[in-house]
């Protein structure tokens, strides 16, 4: 019977003094995590800059933007950004030929996917800049946040 008021107990001064030492540390850590759809920040890699939904919105209302949806075709397939080109970063090499002949070289570009943690994006992009593409970014997490704000997508045929 004593344990069962010990354990508690011990637990609750172990807590304590670890969120003390916490708080006086230099460097605390932070005691919960704040999700976002949208990463902060200004890169997602060390070489590509990240571009916002609203800033990717203002640029497809002003007709001065390319999307390039870095999801394999498949999923392209089930729904995308309205006029986004389909170039799949597994396919990249293969692929990018037919897709980047007709880019103007005077409009942005902007690489997507989906998944706060999904990099293929900021790979495809990286991969577009190596090929002398000087205006990529990357929307990260993509093809969600440009869906939770209401903005044109191609959908199938139903």
């Amino acid at each position: 019977m004593k344990a069962l008021w010990q354990i508690p107990t011990i637990l609750l001064i172990t807590l304590c003094f670890a969120l003390g030492y916490n708080q006086i540390r230099a460097n605390t850590l932070p005691l919960f995590c704040p999700w976002s759809e949208n990463i902060s920040g200004n890169t997602f890699s060390e070489y590509v800059s990240t571009v916002s939904v609203d800033e990717a919105a203002a640029l497809f209302n002003n007709n001065n933007v390319i999307f390039i949806d870095a999801r394999p075709e498949s999923i392209y397939n089930q729904g995308h950004i309205q006029g986004a080109l389909c170039l799949p970063w597994h396919q990249a090499e293969e692929k990018c030929f037919e897709v980047i002949e007709n880019l103007p070289p005077e409009k942005n570009i902007i690489t997507y996917c989906d998944g706060a943690t999904c990099d293929l994006c900021d790979k495809l992009a990286v991969f577009l800049c190596d090929l002398g593409f000087e205006k990529v970014r990357a929307l990260v997490n993509g093809w969600t946040a440009w869906n939770h704000n209401n903005l044109p997508v191609d959908l199938p045929d139903p």
